[in-house]
Order: structure tokens, then sequence, then C-alpha cells
């Protein structure tokens, strides 16, 4: 993060997230999940002064000179041109941040029951609408929905979850909201209910990834 390589393996287990969301920036380049814990909101101080002691190196470039940041400058901190840019009436992203309104991007967010994960999913906003939502992980009771086939009992439970995202594909965000009443926006395909579709937890994820943050810029 911002040139500098730490080594976090003693911390993971006292995050105070699931793990795994820390775990998805480890081993790659990271800077962009510590400024923005929220989103347009990084880390805190004392979140950086810890840090400092999993310090374990600094990148440099092909003369062997140390990347940003410069000597001195916090880990956090924002080369001067982009700091000059960072008012609402210039800045796109920070005056969503502060109308609390979710910022363009790609998103990941899970739900989990009892320390296993059900539902990862990933999806993207644009202009506050939704675009290429897709399950990474689908699961429950044992029972990967994403592995069934045609003929599976519970296949039309899966059909029904792939209608959720062909359905909500261009939907503004706040559309999320019909998950609470699922058989409103899916089909009853073999008797299976919008009930059994059980969208509470596709809305958490939903919800988890809002409230994660941005995961990588467009």
């Amino acid at each position: 993060m911002h040139g500098r390589v730490y080594d976090i393996t003693e911390y993971v287990p006292n995050h105070p997230t699931e793990e795994e969301v820390l775990l998805e920036w480890c081993g790659r380049e990271s800077t962009e999940g510590w400024d923005n814990k929220r989103p347009g909101v990084p880390h805190s101080p004392r979140a950086e002064a810890m840090l400092e002691r999993y310090l374990i190196g600094r990148l440099v470039d092909d003369t062997g000179e140390p990347l940003e940041p410069g000597p001195g400058e916090p880990t956090g901190a924002m080369p001067e041109r982009q700091a000059e840019a960072m008012s609402p009436a210039q800045d796109e992203r920070l005056a969503r941040a502060l109308l609390g309104l979710p910022l363009d991007g790609h998103y990941r967010g899970v739900f989990t029951d009892r320390g296993s994960i059900q539902v990862n999913i990933t999806f993207d906003l644009r202009d506050g609408h939704i675009e290429s939502l897709a399950y990474r992980y689908l699961a429950y009771r044992g029972v990967d929905y994403l592995a069934l086939e045609e003929g599976d009992e519970l296949y039309p439970v899966m059909l029904q979850h792939r209608q959720i995202a062909e359905r909500l594909e261009g939907a503004p965000i706040t559309r999320i909201f019909a998950l609470y009443e699922p058989a409103s926006l899916v089909d009853d395909i073999d008797g299976y209910s919008g009930a059994t579709l059980r969208g509470a937890k596709v809305i958490s994820a939903i919800r988890d990834a809002l409230n994660r943050g941005v995961y990588a810029w467009p």
C-alpha cells in the first residue's frame, strides 16, 4: 500500500470484520482498500500507527529509488495535485460520498451465517444503476447451487437466483429492496415460491458490498 509492503499474517485473526474482507486484499496492490474503509474515507491514524508494526519493506523503481510516498510522508498521503482537487465542487466521488450515495465502481459482498459463507456476490455500479451482477459463491446447508444441473431437486432455486441477476441488470440500486418480497421479482418455478429463494440473504450480500465500499474503480 502506497509503495510499502506489510506482512499482516499474525494480525488477520484479530481484524474486526470477517477474515474474508481482509483476505481479498492480501497478496496484491491494496492501496484502494486502505484509502476507502468506507467510500472516500481512509483508515484512521490509529489504524495507520498499528499498521507500521507490520512493515517489512518498500517497493523501488528501476533505479532503486523508493516508490511513493516520499520520505516523511504518511502512508495515506495523496500527491499534491490530487489533494488540490479534493473538494465536493470539483471531485464527483467526494461529492457522492458526502451525500451518502454509492460511488460508481466494482463491488463485492458476502452473507455469512455462523461463520459460513452462503452468498458471495459481485456487481458494478454505473450512475447508480446495477450492472454485471453475478454470484461468486451460492450455497445453503452444504448444497452448492452454482454446481446444480437441470433435473436436480433444487435447480429451480438456482434459476430464480439467475432471474435476480437478469432482472436487476440496469436497475437503480434502490431496486434491491424488492428482494425483501422476492415473489415480486422472480417467477414461481416448479412449485418453488419466492420464500424458498431466501432473497434477504442476497440483499444482505449486496448491502455488505455497499458498506465495504468500492472494491475496484471503473
